[in-house]
């Protein structure tokens, strides 16, 4: 082989390498169960039904299954949130986020029940999207806090921002957008009922039903269910190792709780840090070397030292 044929192979192979090494950060897309509590399953295609834990992964093309009285929060590896409440299905039709190229594309479907996203990440709208999608409605976002609800009994979607704004319309029987968006804002919410041509106007919800709202739509405000033994249907952990840190006293730094780097997802999510401030310095005198112990007096249990200084 000559240095010419040697040097067209390991540019070759480097290119290919380069290639692997780009599917397989395309791969490594997933979300970690952060809170789980009662019965939640995933789905994944070709694979088992699995029983849901604190610490397991979710990817792509997987569905996840809230059995009633039953919840679950999923923060995904760029720092998106997503908030389970029971009697929910969703599927993960698509989520990229390729660094590489900026490629940025996220579908979710919601079949039933709600769903609240925290959604970190930007979007432009056109070639970044995030969108929730339902039977009857799709949401799309630039980067907000909002809850998609679709009751599969009367096929009514319903959309209540908590952050930001979020853009909604109406699709047909074969699933595709039709008519005008409406800009739902926070503080408000909208319906769309099943061959509606467009949703309804948004209209502002009451401060106490909106808090109520948001307050129900956190799965993390309840404690997390700790993890199963494995078995052979369950799903791998993300991390075995706590932190050294106690997450009860880090300092939240953004929508992501102190509790979702439980799993050692450092790696992943990496929030930003608040600066500790040392505290002041603490200077101890040795005691004056021209003083003495003179004497040691005790009385009714008492005990009284007498310091005289010695003269210079």
């Amino acid at each position: 082989m000559n240095v010419k044929t040697a040097s067209l192979n390991t540019v070759v192979g480097l290119f290919v390498l380069g290639l692997v090494v780009q599917v397989s950060a395309a791969e490594k897309m997933y979300g970690v169960f952060m809170v789980v509590k009662g019965g939640v399953q995933i789905q994944s295609p070709g694979k088992a039904e699995a029983a849901a834990k604190v610490g397991a992964k979710v990817y792509e093309g997987d569905k996840v299954i809230t059995a009633a009285d039953s919840r679950a929060k999923i923060v995904m590896s760029d720092r998106n949130v997503l908030n389970l409440n029971p009697d929910t299905t969703i599927e993960i039709a698509t989520y990229q986020n390729d660094p590489a190229t900026g490629k940025k594309n996220v579908e979710i479907k919601l079949g039933a029940g709600k769903l609240r996203a925290n959604v970190e990440q930007n979007y432009d709208g056109e070639k970044n999207k995030f969108q929730v999608k339902t039977p009857t409605a799709v949401a799309g976002v630039r980067g907000t806090q909002f809850q998609t609800g679709f009751d599969p009994k009367t096929s009514l979607t319903s959309i209540v921002t908590f952050k930001g704004s979020v853009a909604v319309m109406a699709v047909n029987p074969q699933g595709r957008p039709m008519g005008q968006p409406v800009i739902v804002k926070k503080g408000q919410m909208t319906t769309t009922a099943p061959n509606a041509s467009a949703p309804e106007a948004p209209k502002a919800l009451p401060k106490e039903e909106m808090k109520q709202i948001e307050n129900d739509s956190l799965a993390a405000n309840l404690a997390p269910v700790a993890p199963l033994a494995e078995t052979g249907a369950s799903r791998e952990i993300a991390s075995e190792s706590p932190p050294a840190v106690s997450p009860e006293k880090a300092p939240s730094t953004s929508m992501i709780d102190s509790k979702d780097m439980d799993m050692g997802m450092a790696k992943d999510i990496k929030p930003v840090g608040n600066t500790v401030m040392a505290p002041p310095s603490t200077t101890v005198r040795a005691p004056n070397t021209d003083t003495a112990v003179k004497d040691v007096l005790r009385s009714g249990g008492k005990t009284k030292v007498i310091i005289r200084p010695t003269p210079q």
